[in-house]
């Protein structure tokens, strides 16, 4: 039968050549590319209000100054794009139709995916449309709208003081709709979907399920979230995909990678992936946080029903989610709550990362945020931007990953949480590694066994018993 493939990139990654990949100079190196990679974003994310407007009017959008200069060379890059868009938004809607109709075959969803992905993949790489814009230092990487202090005070008061009512998950959980599935590389690959339960977003909770083609009834499934700015399935490479989900479906584990709020097939109109959660920085921070962790109760739940073991896991803004989780379900339905969490290069101190992590100054947010007056008022979000000091699993089944030399997220931000949870050493799994190489020794397989750990599996797959499981 055919399918879906894995591209080779990921393969090259998996190799020994990913290896040679881990040093320091590549860990800056692409550090420093984050700011051209969110500016190109940028530009594509206002051609998509400004089609139709004049190289002017676009700029605008963008918040870049005026370049009468480069009027015609504008003109030709929003054409350009409006087919790209245009190609993208009709595959989307094809795909729609064909992989939620019971009555479809799995050729025509097969080709309706490759078509959608394509296209999608298509759409968000524009460096060769937008790049001239970057190049020349018109395009800031996020384009800020940040609340003032007082106004996030007065608004949150009642919050602060009960933030485990921000973070409750309730008894009467959404139904989750279940596509009709396609063929991956040795897996069955489908989608899920749920009105999300949060009253800061209004969209679809959505996230893509991968099983071995065999699937029995209960398999331990893994839910895994994502890193800032992932478009996830809109790319044809996804990390998470291919050394998680289509690895660990191949071993007997079912994986649920949801797309976070404001991220790939949820980016608002005018906004690119992730940038919401910077742009009206923190209080959309942890609006973030809430409804992600919020939703993986929901995820959780619908694995429990499956008749799941279940570990809940997430890669830097993905592991945040997953420390909130950690931190705050134990008022949750007994079905909402993971058995395990694997939270990844992620921290428990969010307002101490804003002010010593290298991604602000890199991104301009930490002159924003003094602009608005958050330093030194950043801590007072505290409760609601951190996990709380005691944590909500048994420490017992949090199994954190972190690299020593992450100076994006500096370790000792998740270590002081840690310790305070009474997180045993012995589950603490430290690599000599900066942020993206904990991304490259995952994507080598090196996380695997730590996820095979939280689910007490064995490489086959099969639950094996301990005490320490909550059944």
């Amino acid at each position: 039968m055919a399918h879906l493939e894995t591209p080779t990139v990921h393969r090259l990654l998996a190799s020994p050549l990913g290896g040679v990949l881990d040093t320091a100079w590549f860990e800056r190196l692409k550090t420093r590319s984050l700011r051209r990679e969110f500016a190109l974003q940028r530009a594509r994310a206002a051609a998509d209000v400004a089609l139709g407007a004049s190289p002017r009017e676009y700029l605008r959008a963008v918040g870049a100054p005026p370049a009468p200069h480069l009027s015609g060379r504008i003109e030709s890059a929003l054409a350009a794009y409006a087919s790209r868009r245009e190609a993208a938004l009709d595959a989307a809607d094809r795909w729609h139709e064909v992989l939620w109709d019971p009555a479809s075959s799995v050729d025509d969803r097969l080709h309706a995916e490759r078509e959608r992905r394509r296209a999608e993949h298509r759409r968000r790489d524009v460096a060769d449309v937008f790049g001239f814009l970057v190049d020349d230092h018109l395009v800031p990487p996020v384009d800020y709208a940040v609340p003032a202090v007082d106004a996030v005070r007065s608004k949150y008061h009642t919050d602060l003081a009960a933030p485990g009512e921000v973070y409750g998950v309730s008894e009467r959980l959404p139904r989750v709709e279940r596509s009709d599935w396609v063929p991956g590389p040795g897996t069955a690959e489908y989608w899920l979907r749920f009105p999300t339960p949060s009253p800061y977003v209004s969209d679809n909770a959505v996230a893509r399920v991968y099983e071995p083609p065999d699937a029995g009834d209960d398999l331990p499934t893994l839910v895994f979230y994502g890193g800032l700015g992932m478009v996830n399935d809109c790319a044809a490479y996804w990390p998470e995909e291919a050394y998680l989900g289509r690895a660990l479906a191949s071993e007997g584990v079912r994986v649920v990678l949801p797309d976070a709020p404001w991220h790939g097939r949820r980016e608002p109109l005018g906004r690119f992936s992730g940038e919401s959660y910077l742009a009206r920085a923190p209080e959309s921070m942890f609006q973030l946080y809430a409804t992600a962790a919020v939703e993986a109760g929901c995820f959780v739940d619908w694995a429990h029903a499956e008749g799941s073991t279940v570990a809940l896991g997430g890669v830097s803004l993905g592991g945040i989610v997953a420390m909130h989780v950690a931190g705050r379900c134990s008022s949750w339905p007994a079905s909402a709550r993971p058995d395990s969490v694997v939270p990844v290069a992620a921290t428990g101190d969010v307002d101490a990362v804003l002010v010593e992590g290298d991604l602000s100054p890199l991104l301009d947010l930490d002159d924003v945020l003094r602009g608005a007056g958050w330093y030194p008022h950043l801590h007072e979000l505290g409760p609601l931007l951190n996990p709380p000091e005691s944590c909500g699993l048994d420490p017992d089944r949090v199994f954190p990953v972190f690299g020593r030399r992450d100076t994006l997220v500096p370790p000792h931000t998740l270590t002081a949480t840690l310790d305070a949870w009474g997180v045993p050493a012995e589950n603490r799994t430290a690599w000599d590694t900066g942020h993206f190489g904990t991304l490259l020794r995952s994507i080598r397989g090196d996380l695997a066994p730590v996820v095979e750990r939280a689910l007490a599996v064995d490489v086959a797959g099969q639950t094996t018993p301990t005490d320490a499981v909550t059944p």
